[in-house]
């Protein structure tokens, strides 16, 4: 009888056994990307885009829903007369953290010291794993 259940619960873990471990290689939890182009007006100077770019990346430091934060000015930027100049990504959790991250006090005011600054915005939401 003792080898039966020993017999039995061998099978079960190499049946089961390689399931679970797959299954919990793939449990990457899905994240939010937000992503922010900004295109500054032809009279901003350089010194106005890299304090603009520094305050978004503080942004970092002070709004506990942004899990990551990457970005800055585009490579060539300087030759692509119209086009978007900066590029930013913040990661969050969930549409919950998004909300709370669009609505917190440190935002708002970047938002506000930046937004004179800006011809034109670019905003794509979008789920990764």
């Amino acid at each position: 009888m003792k080898n039966i259940k020993i017999t039995l619960l061998v099978v079960l873990l190499l049946g089961v056994g390689p399931f679970l471990l797959l299954s919990a290689g793939n449990s990457k939890a899905e994240k939010l990307r937000h992503v922010v182009a900004f295109k500054f007006k032809p009279e901003v100077t350089t010194e106005q885009m890299k304090k603009v770019t520094e305050d978004f990346h503080a942004l970092k430091g002070k709004v506990p829903q942004i899990i990551a934060f990457e970005g800055g000015p585009d490579l060539s930027f300087q030759k692509k007369n119209g086009k978007f100049t900066h590029c930013f990504i913040v990661t969050v959790k969930d549409e919950t953290d998004l909300a709370a991250y669009g609505a917190h006090p440190d935002h708002q005011s970047f938002s506000k010291s930046a937004d004179p600054l800006l011809a034109e915005v670019m905003v794509v939401d979008y789920w990764t794993e």
